[in-house]
């Protein structure tokens, strides 16, 4: 029992600790200066008797090391591939482009213009419902609308790949209003 209340006091004073130690100020030449100091770091150092210093530093260095591997992995790792495309949904009977993908769309618009033989593939797809011909152009109008955009930003239409599948390569399979609207899309993907 005794060890249990050494231990959650232990805990309590790391909380006040972290309150405290949130801040410190420090004299440089002549002018006191307020220096940020990590209180969580400050604070567990603290609680278990470690050097502050060399926690920090360890705690610095692996964050360096983190960004220094996110600034190396590059845009090109993050792009959509045939088997995990960007999806683009529409409305019933429409290719109206939603602005909530446009975002997307013009980072891969940057992404193509820096990289002038690489090329995108736009393929357009519909629900069952309609004809057969209907869909397919359907399909096609949807899969131009996404072009577009992307050549509005720049990318020349070459470096883009069309296709109109219509009703076929559904990506839903099942016959009610949730599949259908699943299906009424454009992939993307490089």
């Amino acid at each position: 029992m005794m060890k249990k209340n050494l231990q959650w006091g232990a805990v309590l004073a790391a909380c006040l600790m972290l309150v405290a130690c949130s801040s410190e100020k420090k004299q440089v030449s002549g002018k006191q200066v307020k220096q940020k100091q990590p209180a969580v770091i400050s604070a567990m150092a603290q609680a278990k008797a470690l050097n502050t210093d060399n926690e920090e530093i360890r705690l610095t260095k692996s964050i360096d090391a983190k960004k220094k591997l996110a600034k190396k992995t590059s845009f090109e790792a993050m792009l959509p591939t045939r088997s995990d495309q960007y999806t683009v949904l529409f409305d019933l009977n429409s290719n109206g482009l939603n602005n909530a993908y446009k975002g997307e769309l013009t980072s891969f618009a940057e992404y193509l213009r820096k990289n002038p033989s690489k090329k995108i593939h736009v393929d357009g797809f519909t629900c069952e419902l309609g004809s057969a011909e209907y869909n397919v152009a359907l399909g096609q109008r949807r899969a131009y609308a996404v072009a577009k955009y992307l050549e509005s930003k720049g990318v020349p239409s070459k470096q883009i790949v069309l296709v109109s599948y219509g009703k076929e390569r559904p990506a839903d399979p099942s016959h009610n209003e949730l599949a259908w609207m699943k299906n009424r899309r454009v992939e993307v993907f490089f």
